[in-house]
């Protein structure tokens, strides 16, 4: 048996209570330090958790002071777009209501350079073209449309005779119907060329001389007229010559060339000539429908008529506009008028002289003529010819077809 002051230990060995007690106390004591060393650890770890806490909640407070600084620098700005905005707005709308003001005044600018330059032919009494101009014009124009005339004459002729050939008619038998067209319903190619240019040469008249040829210058015709009658009645009435009066003449032909002046017309449709040749031609009975017709003419010719127009339109503006001193105009002689050596000139050659005690008629124009129409202050209204119409007469087509 063990002593009581003694303890058994696993090896054997004898341990005294002492030193068992000293064991324990040492292990409380470590115990104790190991705790106190983690108790303040964790004392220093709070600390520093709450002087984080404390340093986020101060940045916290910074960025909440921050933020309501910001905001109210948005706050700011956005009070500063809107200004600007409605700023910009103001001067949009004003740099438009200055582009619309520009533009205004462009216009005014523009129609204001239009009606000065209107108003020169209105001031002056000079003509910006002369006769023998106008003259080299028309010859143009009289070469041009005998040459479409020839051309179209030409071709038809080479087309193949209709299957159902007409039974010739003698002119003499129909007198009602004007012989250049008979002629050429008898298939008659000279008959054909010279009714081709009698045709041209009336609508060239239309086209450059009447004010009714455009719908938009037709109401001005009246107002022309009655100018014109104003002025021949003055010029009547005055007996003694007054340099002060300006003549009547002068007065409506400029008002005519700046009417003209001011109206910006489209050029004539070439389509209207060619109806004109296509009906024409549709007495020789060669083509099986007017389109046919009108196509033939268009494929041979195209380029004729566009050259007649252009001749037209430089005539209409040489007789409107830059001529002012006289009213200018085309001649055409109507089939079947009587011959007049003093304004016609007989195309076969007998030398513009009729034959005595003879009422020859006409059977057709072939080259259009000028005159022109004067009244000056102090002398009464007269009608020079300056180019005399060259016209075919029926007794020399009936004889030769």
């Amino acid at each position: 048996m063990e002593s009581q002051g003694q303890l058994s230990s696993p090896s054997g060995s004898g341990v005294s209570r002492e030193e068992v007690g000293e064991r324990v106390g040492v292990a409380e004591s470590e115990e104790v330090r190991q705790l106190q060393g983690e108790i303040k650890y964790l004392k220093l770890w709070v600390e520093r958790q709450e002087a984080d806490m404390g340093g986020m909640r101060k940045k916290e407070e910074r960025l909440m002071r921050e933020y309501g600084h910001r905001g109210n620098r948005i706050q700011e700005l956005e009070h500063t777009v809107g200004l600007y905005q409605e700023d910009a707005q103001r001067r949009n709308q004003h740099i438009l209501a200055m582009e619309e003001r520009l533009k205004r005044t462009e216009d005014l600018l523009a129609t204001r350079s239009a009606e000065l330059a209107g108003t020169n032919p209105f001031l002056s009494t000079t003509d910006r073209l002369s006769e023998a101009e106008v003259f080299g014009i028309v010859r143009d124009l009289n070469e041009t449309i005998y040459q479409v005339a020839v051309d179209l004459t030409e071709e038809w002729e080479k087309l193949e005779s209709p299957h159902a050939n007409p039974m010739y008619i003698d002119p003499t038998s129909q007198p009602c119907i004007p012989v250049l067209i008979q002629l050429t319903r008898n298939r008659d190619s000279m008959g054909l060329t010279l009714l081709l240019q009698s045709c041209l040469c009336s609508r060239m008249v239309s086209m450059t001389s009447s004010w009714g040829y455009h719908q938009e210058l037709a109401v001005l015709e009246s107002i022309h007229q009655h100018l014109s009658a104003s002025g021949e009645q003055c010029c009547r009435r005055q007996v003694v010559y007054d340099p002060h009066i300006v003549e009547g003449q002068a007065i409506s032909a400029r008002w005519r060339s700046l009417a003209h002046s001011h109206l910006s017309l489209p050029p004539p449709d070439p389509t209207l000539l060619i109806e004109e040749l296509t009906s024409v031609l549709g007495h020789t009975r060669s083509f099986s429908s007017t389109q046919h017709s009108a196509d033939f003419v268009r494929a041979v010719a195209l380029e004729g008529i566009e050259q007649i127009i252009r001749h037209a339109i430089r005539l209409e503006s040489a007789f409107k506009v830059e001529v002012t001193s006289s009213d200018m105009s085309l001649l055409f002689e109507a089939p079947g008028t009587t011959f007049d050596d003093a304004k016609m000139t007989d195309d076969n050659g007998s030398g513009g002289v009729s034959v005595p005690g003879r009422q020859d008629r006409i059977a057709g124009t072939t080259e259009v003529g000028v005159e022109k129409s004067i009244c000056k202050a102090g002398e009464r209204h007269r009608t020079e010819i300056l180019l005399k119409t060259k016209v075919v007469l029926e007794r020399d087509v009936m004889a030769t077809s």
